[in-house]
């Protein structure tokens, strides 16, 4: 049907989940390079977890297909579990065992589990796996699913909130802990709403809206835009702009423009424009992730850098 690309861990094509006429994904493709952080965002009902259930074999999709690790996620997806590491976002947990036990458990039954590597993130995490679930609190619970799943290092790791109910210096530990798994040679895909740790962790993000990716780049990119906002003498549309320029909102007085690169490539446009009362500031990722969820003030559609 299509070709996988060596050099991709995650591949999904077309990816299509429809409920009746609700679409949960919408014709989705990305790519996740090996050894890469890749995050993914987007809010509530965006398509981020209906596209991890497929890539899991749980769901199975209307149309398109993923591939991880080369395997068919729909016609494979014993094999390719088999090779994911999955931390979902409300994880469950035998509320009578103790911490150790969960350890041992969920780490023996994954081909990749190492119980001694679980017990030394728990201890970095300072959780006591003595406490049975039950009375640990939402954070400790959170502690120990991590550990549990870290403890099962694999090609691909699906993290899907995991800092969620911690605090900051944890997740601190657990950001470290997610890079030395990098290096030891996992790729992960990285869902979170905060913003903050997607910029400092991944290299490249994609933003899905509607069940469509509708941005996606490189994080060291995404710090170089600049949005400038000036007074104009003249509407200035679309044509008018210089290249890699996008219009985030014009009238007849005022421009509003986003600028890949750095602003001294711009100089000569700006004076050649006449532009005053020039305002310039750094985007980053989060004023980027606002504006593909205003449909009015930025244009949906993929972009990739």
């Amino acid at each position: 049907m299509w070709a996988l690309l060596s050099s991709n861990v995650l591949q999904v094509v077309g990816l299509t989940k429809r409920y009746g006429e609700f679409a949960a994904l919408q014709e989705c493709s990305l790519d996740i390079p090996e050894g890469s952080i890749f995050g993914l965002l987007g809010p509530n009902g965006a398509g981020k977890t209906t596209l991890i259930r497929c890539v899991l074999g749980f769901l199975k999709p209307t149309s398109g297909g993923a591939h991880v690790c080369g395997l068919d996620c729909k016609e494979q997806s014993l094999e390719v579990r088999q090779r994911v590491g999955y931390l979902p976002a409300e994880s469950k947990l035998f509320r009578l065992m103790r911490g150790e036990d969960c350890l041992q458990f969920f780490t023996s039954i994954h081909p990749r589990g190492d119980f001694d590597r679980s017990k030394r993130i728990a201890k970095r995490l300072d959780l006591d796996l003595n406490r049975r679930v039950a009375f640990m609190s939402t954070g400790m619970r959170q502690k120990l699913a991590i550990a549990c799943v870290l403890g099962c290092p694999s090609p691909l790791m699906i993290l899907d909130e995991p800092t969620a109910n911690l605090d900051p210096s944890v997740r601190n530990e657990v950001l470290g802990l997610v890079r030395e798994a990098r290096r030891d040679g996992c790729t992960f895909a990285f869902c979170s709403h905060i913003l903050s740790e997607i910029e400092e962790l991944c290299d490249e993000v994609a933003i899905l809206r509607g069940g469509q990716v509708v941005h996606r780049g490189r994080i060291d990119a995404i710090r170089q835009i600049h949005r400038l906002r000036a007074s104009t003498r003249r509407a200035l549309g679309p044509a008018d702009l210089p290249a890699g320029a996008k219009l985030v909102s014009g009238s007849e007085n005022e421009l509003v423009i986003d600028l890949p690169g750095t602003i001294d490539l711009y100089l000569d446009w700006i004076r050649g424009n006449d532009l005053t009362r020039i305002d310039v500031e750094k985007v980053g990722l989060s004023s980027l992730y606002h504006a593909h969820h205003l449909p009015e003030s930025f244009p949906t559609g993929g972009s990739s850098s």
